[in-house]
Order: structure tokens, then C-alpha cells, then sequence
């Protein structure tokens, strides 16, 4: 009976050191995600992710026919003249994909597209999303072979 509740006590243990390894891995996001739509459907959602002056995000692009809908990219965020750029690196060269020009709007540029197109800031849209589960999504999409 002693050495069941020995092997008890130790298999709690483990499971309560994995829980808290794995939420101790997960980076700090921002308290809101950020969402933009534009025409036909296009969504755009921007979470910080890491700490404030780490400058990343993660970047989401759906309702377009493109490799990235509905992909999760990390991205680098620097302002220029006043406006967040968001950008990753293709094929060794800085691309970048999204530029808000701080008045609710922007342009997002896809790989092999030869123009922009336009965002607005939605607010019923980014209170939709939570920062935890886009977390948890980007999180499970590194884990998935692509």
C-alpha cells in the first residue's frame, strides 16, 4: 500500500512539472489581438507576442487564396515615419507583408502578388479573438509538419 502511494504521489508530481514546464514555455502575448478585414472576405488578425521591446507579433492571414491563409506567421514589427511594418524574411530577404498607417488602416502585401491590398481595423472583429488561443493555435501550427 506504501509503495502505491509512493508511486502515486510521484506520477502527481511529474504531471504537475509537466503542466507547469509548458506553461512556463509560453511566451508573453499582448492583451488583445487586432483584427482587420478588407474586400472578399480578407481578414487580418495581429498579435504582440514575447516582450514589448522584443517588437514581434504574429501575423494571420485568412480569406485569400494563398499559401498563407490561415497561416500563422511570426513577424518583426518596426515603425517607420509613424507607422508599424510588419515584416519576416523569404528566401533570405526581408518581405515585408503589412503596413498600418495608424489611423485604422493598411495595406497588406502577399508573396507573388503584385499589389496591396487594403485593410481597415475592425473593433467587433478583435473583440472576437483571444490572445491565449491564438497563442495556443500558432503553438500547435509549429508542432504540425507543414
Amino acid at each position: 500500500m506504501k509503495a502505491m502511494l509512493r508511486v502515486l504521489s510521484l506520477c502527481l508530481l511529474v504531471a504537475a512539472a509537466g503542466v507547469l514546464h509548458a506553461q512556463a514555455t509560453r511566451p508573453e502575448v499582448g492583451p488583445q489581438v487586432r483584427a482587420y478585414s478588407g474586400s472578399e472576405g480578407l481578414k487580418v488578425w495581429v498579435l504582440r507576442v514575447g516582450p514589448r521591446a522584443a517588437n514581434e507579433a504574429l501575423v494571420q492571414v485568412g480569406g485569400v487564396d494563398h499559401d498563407w491563409n490561415m497561416k500563422i506567421q511570426k513577424m518583426v514589427m518596426e515603425t517607420v515615419r509613424e507607422q508599424p511594418r510588419y515584416s519576416l524574411t523569404i528566401k533570405g530577404e526581408k518581405f515585408v507583408a503589412l503596413i498600418l498607417d495608424g489611423e485604422g488602416g493598411g495595406e497588406l502585401y502577399l508573396p507573388g502578388e503584385a499589389r496591396a491590398r487594403h485593410v481597415s481595423y475592425q473593433t467587433e472583429l478583435s473583440e472576437q479573438g483571444s490572445p491565449e488561443h491564438f497563442l495556443t493555435d500558432y503553438l500547435d501550427q509549429l508542432k504540425t509538419p507543414h
